[in-house]
């Protein structure tokens, strides 16, 4: 099954009824796993835009468990040990094609995305049957 990444699309969709859901793409990946759980968005312009993020340790005494019971249970300490930071976004001008779906009211919507240089080509929606 893999990993994924998340992608909001700015630019103009063929569906407007799925304009503002958040999509999952494989596209970034190493080929094997898929994606990162990175962030992304397609800007109004066509740019695909990561939102990029460095990781800090959490101090004990403000994660979920520290001073209950459950403390004690050492999975339980790990238990909110790291939060994202935002390090500053990147064009990363993205060249070649990616695929991006959701569903929306059990109804599968996935995009074909051609990137020429940075931006958006084509865009074309693929039509399956949901899980299938």
């Amino acid at each position: 099954m893999g990993m994924f990444d998340n992608i909001k699309c700015e630019y103009p969709l063929p569906d407007a009824n799925v304009q503002d859901e958040v999509f999952q793409t494989k596209a970034f990946g190493d080929g094997f796993t898929g994606g990162f759980l990175d962030n992304y968005t397609i800007t109004k312009d066509g740019k695909l835009i990561r939102h990029n993020v460095v990781y800090e340790v959490v101090p004990e005494e403000d994660r979920p468990y520290y001073g209950t019971p459950e403390w004690k249970n050492p999975l339980l300490q790990v238990c909110g040990s790291m939060k994202a930071v935002p390090a500053g976004d990147e064009d990363i001008e993205y060249h070649g094609f990616m695929n991006m779906y959701t569903t929306v009211d059990d109804e599968w919507y996935e995009y074909e995305i051609k990137f020429t240089d940075g931006k958006i080509g084509n865009i074309k929606r693929i039509y399956k049957e949901y899980g299938k």
